[in-house]
């Protein structure tokens, strides 16, 4: 075990200690030196361990270290460049084996301080994360032919004690190229768009097409424009309060990787979200450039949501409830 190495990564000496004792246990040299190892991938069961040491006491220059030492372990850029191959490589960094609505995400979820490449880093680390978490489903809930949205029905179908929110508002997530003719152009020359979130413990964010795919600014897989405009972030801060549109919504336009800023305002389109109100461009409007057949766009979501839920039978009283709480839309 090298201290020095681990010191340099922002492990500290509570953490320390428990890797030494952890260690003991392992006689085998081979053994020993595997799971010494997997510190050096991040959210192996290791790792994670560690982590809940580390945030038991932790100060804002702790913090700082550790997440530099994250950033060391994932080989992270300075700027994500978007393609596939970086992406899985970035991925590969990661253990597999973190589920979704494990704790370790939330435990991870309240560390960010820094300075401005930290800060530019970490931010797009939430794009990166939600890959994984996409992933996740993928290779251990796909089956042959199913659409990722099935999968996760299969997941959350078995998850226990973990908190469904499908509800949760989408609007930014259903951005569209208004033009000066006042008609719609949506991202990946899509007929129409209807996107919509599904959150697991706030933190996990999914976000799904009409087509049942993930829509994740960064993808081992493939890339899609409407994956780049209205894909997931991992979530930070808190649900309520202040903390969430502070840590993920007005860092946006500092820290967002230039590939994706020229997708958004690229010349000639530039994607807005409809607006939060019953206006003329509004979510919540009937009427508005963003209703079809006389549906708000808010209630095309809802729509979508129930069709969604009515693939998870033990949801099943959650449709039930959900549909007279959003009838009145």
């Amino acid at each position: 075990m090298n201290r020095r190495e681990l010191a340099r990564l922002g492990w500290r000496e509570n953490s320390l200690a428990y890797l030494e004792n952890h260690l003991q246990g392992y006689k085998d040299p081979q053994a020993y030196q595997e799971q010494y190892q997997s510190v050096f991938f991040f959210a192996s069961p290791l790792f994670q361990n560690m982590w809940f040491q580390e945030i038991k006491d932790l100060t804002e220059t702790a913090a700082q270290d550790l997440l530099r030492g994250v950033m060391k372990i994932l080989l992270m850029p300075s700027d994500l460049s978007g393609t596939c191959e970086e992406t899985a490589f970035l991925l590969s960094r990661m253990a597999p084996d973190c589920p979704p609505g494990s704790d370790f995400w939330k435990a991870f979820s309240h560390v960010q301080s820094g300075d401005q490449l930290l800060k530019r880093q970490v931010h797009q680390l939430r794009y990166l994360l939600s890959s994984y978490q996409a992933q996740w489903i993928r290779i251990h809930n796909a089956r042959a032919g199913q659409t990722d949205e099935e999968a996760l029905q299969a997941y959350l179908q078995e998850a226990k004690g973990i908190k469904i929110d499908a509800y949760a508002a989408a609007r930014l997530h259903n951005k569209v190229s208004l033009r000066p003719d006042g008609h719609l152009h949506y991202p990946s020359g899509a007929s129409q768009q209807v996107n919509f979130k599904v959150l697991l413990n706030f933190h996990t964010e999914y976000i799904l097409d009409q087509a049942g795919h993930f829509l994740n600014e960064v993808d081992p897989v493939e890339v899609s424009e409407n994956g780049i405009v209205n894909g997931a972030s991992f979530n930070y801060g808190l649900a309520r309060g202040r903390t969430h549109k502070d840590l993920d919504i007005d860092p946006v336009k500092a820290w967002d990787p230039a590939f994706r800023k020229q997708v958004l305002y690229q010349q000639g389109v530039c994607y807005i979200a409809p607006k939060n109100d019953r206006g003329e461009q509004g979510y919540w409007s009937r009427k508005g450039v963003f209703a079809q057949g006389g549906k708000s766009y808010k209630q095309q979501v809802a729509q979508r949501v129930r069709s969604f839920l009515r693939g998870i039978p033990r949801l099943r009283w959650r449709v039930l409830l959900q549909n007279v709480l959003h009838r009145i839309l």
